[in-house]
């Protein structure tokens, strides 16, 4: 019999009620399931952020709100792959949400970024294209936003063709919320990006952002313009006026905002050193690029850009033949960075090159015990010994001995990887303590065990001057004058 059309009807309003109920209950398992996530990923257990995520993808498998969580985690946590189709996903299930939206568009420039600094520039234009026309469709589509005009000045910032359109963005954004720091971020950026640096900082003194904000990314373009100014051979006097502007214009920040001095400590430690480098490398201006290292150190003790700069200038001068100014340089080094032992071994270079031949056995020996594994420091901590201050021989010998074994070692392994760098390193390195354990035995009578070692270094290096073919002369047992030893050339590096 016929069922009733009013009774079809109940029926079929039953069944969608009941439809609805489970939707509405999946719904709330996955808003539940999502927001514990984000309290596992705050708190830093990114497996049980992950497991979370996952099982609300499964308790709603077509829930655009749950793939585009786990898409956006997984981009994150460098499963890329994964992250981007399920975010595409999202925007198949529901083209109009804008958090869908801006996840795909940073994992597409966390991409860009990735290829980039691979050297993959085709890929990496791909991906910027892909997030560029992501976002301009949204804008065509009438869809705006400050999350998305953020995003919009990032990608366009990275193109050659979209720097003048992101800087108009970012002024824009600025222009309305001036004490918003992404918007002032993104506006030092987009600066960089299409050198309106005169334009931001215009723009910055007049928008009416906190004091606070207006020195501090003042701070950032001006420095912005002066990294600009170096790496394209530009103005180099205006390099270091700006990169010591910006110093002065992020302390005054941190006088004004006390929450912020740990981070204007550290940038204004960084504008030192970058400063120094012009200083010295472009403008040869030893001793104000030393001050500058040695301020910026100050500042900031864990400043490997500051350390390096004072490697950079006591190398220099060693090489310029000023080795007493360099030697005291390598001393404050050696006292700021006690644990590097490339300083120590250099400081014990010039201390020998100078005469200072029990200072210098001091800081070889430093220099062994931070780094025992490297034969260089292990040799020349022996020669010390052996022609400077004829002591211990047998001490050398040993030393010798091991710096013989490490260098080998070295060496067999830069065949195996085929690194022609390494190899030849290595090769320098054994022709040095073969040459001094030859002379050594040959000093102390040992004439065979003498003779086996010029015959190793044949096989090292026959091209070696201190071989007797190749004019080199031999020392004679008893001899109270040792031949210069083959020399370190650290400070050279």
């Amino acid at each position: 019999m016929k069922q009733p059309v009013a009774a079809v009807l109940a029926f079929a309003g039953a069944t969608s009620f009941l439809c609805a109920r489970q939707d509405d209950a999946a719904g709330r398992r996955v808003a539940e399931l999502l927001q514990q996530a984000a309290a596992a990923e705050g708190m830093g257990n990114a497996a049980e952020a992950e497991s979370l995520l996952r099982a609300a993808l499964d308790a709603a498998p077509a829930d655009a709100r749950a793939v585009t969580a786990l898409g956006r985690f997984l981009c994150a946590q460098d499963q890329g792959a994964e992250g981007l189709a399920l975010l595409y996903r999202a925007l198949e299930l529901d083209p109009g949400r804008l958090e869908a939206v801006l996840a795909l568009a940073d994992a597409l420039l966390a991409e860009r970024d990735w290829y980039f600094e691979q050297g993959d520039a085709g890929n990496a234009d791909a991906q910027l294209t892909r997030a560029r026309e992501l976002l301009d469709g949204r804008v065509r589509a009438g869809i705006g936003s400050r999350e998305l005009d953020l995003r919009r000045v990032r990608v366009l910032s990275r193109g050659d063709d979209g720097a003048a359109e992101a800087f108009a963005i970012a002024r824009a954004l600025v222009t309305a919320e001036p004490g918003d720091q992404e918007s002032l971020a993104a506006l030092v950026d987009a600066a960089t990006a299409a050198r309106t640096f005169d334009e931001a900082l215009e723009l910055l003194a007049r928008a009416g952002s906190p004091p606070w904000l207006e020195a501090w990314f003042s701070a950032s373009t001006r420095a912005a313009r002066a990294t600009w100014n170096f790496n394209h051979y530009g103005d180099d006097e205006l390099a270091v006026q700006d990169y010591l502007a910006a110093d002065a214009l992020v302390l005054a920040a941190a006088r004004m905002n006390p929450e912020v001095f740990e981070a204007a400590s550290e940038r204004a430690s960084f504008y030192r050193s970058w400063a120094g480098w012009v200083r010295y490398t472009r403008q040869q201006r030893t001793e104000e690029a030393w001050d500058l290292f040695m301020s910026a150190h100050g500042r900031n003790p864990d400043n490997d850009n500051a350390i390096e700069g004072l490697a950079w200038v006591g190398a220099r001068l060693y090489e310029a033949g000023d080795l007493a100014q360099a030697r005291e340089l390598y001393r404050q080094a050696c006292t700021i960075a006690p644990e590097r032992s490339d300083f120590w071994n250099n400081y014990g270079l010039l201390c020998r090159d100078t005469g200072q031949f029990e200072e210098s056995f001091r800081a070889y020996r430093r220099g062994m015990a931070l780094s025992p594994d490297d034969p260089r420091i292990v040799n020349d901590c022996a020669l010390i010994l052996q022609y400077h201050l004829h002591r211990d021989l047998d001490l050398a010998e040993r030393w010798y001995i091991e710096a013989e074994d490490l260098s080998r070692a070295r060496l067999e392994a830069a065949r195996r990887d085929g690194d022609e760098g390494a190899i030849g390193e290595q090769r320098l390195v054994l022709g040095d303590v073969l040459t001094n354990l030859a002379r050594l035995f040959a000093d102390q009578g040992r004439m065979q065990e003498s003779a086996e070692h010029w015959n190793e270094l044949r096989e090292v290096d026959a091209t070696r001057p201190e071989l007797p073919e190749n004019g080199g002369e031999l020392n004679l047992p008893g001899s109270t004058a040792n031949p210069p030893p083959p020399g370190s050339e650290a400070a050279k590096r």
